[in-house]
């Protein structure tokens, strides 16, 4: 009888493996499956059998890219799979008569010919004139790398969330935008966006939580005002390309966003920059710094400024400042401008990271001096250390003797220098809890004796923990030594 059952097991077991399971699957479930495929794999199902032959059809996120590459090593390959990319595009619009969309992403990195690309508009025009696709899409992301304009119905879907657009897309003849639904937007390295299309596209988007505004400095426009009652998280990146200045106007950049609770800003390319309204402000990542040769505005005025925006911001809770952020600091510092003096006091910080190299890390006491609450203090090392520039000042940051708790110190070397450093932040860190030295794995033995020589130095707080991590195994948080 066991032997029979068990028989009976196995050719059970066999029989549930030669069965077809996804052929047993609903319609809607294997569209499901085929929208986690790139388009061009979903269409490529329809020779399965005649079930699959249409099933594509009616998936409703759609991802097409081009990838395609490799001009210069075989010319003739490549011109054939574009024109094979150019007849599938060509098929997708003509055969997808179902126009129903909830997610569409088009990332084109090469050049087509105009007649294709209006083509492809047309039909991306129409397909969103539907109810369909106006009254359901969430998501739209455009990646394309030649001048094309977007159909202007695209700028009024009712119930989209996310709008991503990359490269070279025109916005001459933006009027207007009804976006009541965007919490997302991104818009980046758009050479041929300006100042007037994102004002457009910020009153049209009432809802809007996210915008993420990356350009390049060579642009042309004289100023950006971002301006937005709903905004939580602002990121914003201008690189400046080093070219000729024009003297006959500045750039500036303006935020007005009063509910704002995160910025990131990296901007080597506004001369003037002023935010309004930051009560709000809990979390901000700056870099940027002072461009010679390539600003109008003179190193003072810039560090006038620079020093108001910090008074602008100082009520945040998180601060990330650059190397770039604290050159200017010490520029201003070694010049005794006046708006040295004038930094303001970061009442809420209790989170501060900084990221310096070894030769501006002397003015690290005057910035603590700024934050009579913080309780966190990193420390990055940007650079190999070769002068390190370490000076002990007169008087201890209150924040030292009062609230600071921990500190990370980063990237460790154990230079002279750089050593009396972490000393004289243990010495003088009364309420210290733990202290973190990472340190780079290629240390010497003679450096080696000096953390041990750290582990063992005298500490203004008993209650202080000093670890030591091996950089390699900093992100996984393993310590090998604790003090």
């Amino acid at each position: 009888m066991e032997e029979t059952a068990s028989g009976d097991n196995c050719q059970n077991l066999c029989e549930k493996a030669n069965e077809d399971v996804i052929s047993e699957l609903h319609d809607d479930i294997l569209c499901y499956m085929l929208s986690f495929l790139p388009t061009k794999s979903a269409v490529a199902t329809s020779i399965l059998s005649t079930r699959w032959r249409n099933l594509w059809k009616s998936v409703t996120i759609l991802e097409i890219y081009d990838g395609i590459s490799g001009y210069y090593k075989n010319p003739s390959t490549y011109k054939e799979r574009k024109m094979n990319f150019v007849n599938f595009m060509d098929r997708l619009f003509i055969h997808r008569n179902n126009p129903s969309i909830l997610k569409f992403r088009l990332s084109l990195a090469q050049s087509y010919d105009f007649t294709c690309v209006n083509a492809w508009m047309s039909h991306l025009s129409r397909w969103i004139s539907s109810s369909a696709i106006m009254g359901n899409v969430e998501e739209l992301i455009f990646f394309i790398n030649f001048q094309v304009r977007l159909p202007e119905n695209l700028y009024c879907c009712q119930k989209l969330v996310t709008l991503k657009l990359h490269g070279h897309i025109r916005f001459d003849n933006l009027q207007s935008v009804c976006f009541p639904s965007l919490k997302a937007l991104h818009l980046e390295h758009l050479r041929m966006l300006n100042n007037t299309a994102i004002e457009v596209l910020l009153s049209g988007s009432p809802a809007l939580e996210e915008l993420e505004l990356e350009m390049e400095g060579r642009d042309s426009r004289r100023s950006v005002h971002v301006c937005s009652l709903s905004l939580k998280r602002l990121t914003i990146g201008f690189v400046c390309i080093f070219v000729p200045c024009d003297h006959s106007y500045r750039k500036k950049l303006t935020i007005d966003t009063p509910n704002l609770e995160f910025l990131k800003l990296v901007d080597f390319a506004s001369e003037e920059l002023s935010m309004q309204r930051a009560d709000s402000l809990l979390q901000a990542d700056l870099c940027f710094g002072y461009q010679t040769g390539v600003f109008n505005v003179g190193i003072e005025e810039y560090a006038n400024m620079v020093v108001q925006f910090y008074r602008q911001i100082c009520g945040v809770k998180t601060l990330s400042l650059s190397n770039c952020n604290i050159r200017t600091l010490v520029g201003a510092a070694v010049s005794k401008f006046p708006c040295f003096g004038n930094l303001p006091t970061f009442r809420n910080l209790i989170h501060l990271e900084v990221r310096v190299c070894d030769d501006y890390v002397w003015i690290l006491p005057e910035i603590l001096q700024c934050t009579s609450n913080l309780e966190v203090f990193v420390f990055i090392l940007v650079e190999d250390a070769y002068d390190w520039n370490w000076r002990a000042p007169h008087s201890v940051p209150q924040c030292l003797s009062s609230c600071l708790q921990v500190i990370e110190f980063n990237d460790f070397e154990a230079v002279s220098g750089e050593t009396e450093m972490v000393e004289y932040f243990l010495k003088n860190a009364l309420v210290l809890k733990k202290m973190t030295i990472t340190y780079l794995t290629d240390l010497k033995t003679s450096e080696v004796d000096v953390l041990k020589r750290l582990s063992t130095c005298p500490k203004g707080s008993d209650a202080c923990q000093i670890v030591i991590i091996p950089e390699h195994e900093h992100s996984r948080g393993q310590a090998t030594e604790t003090y």
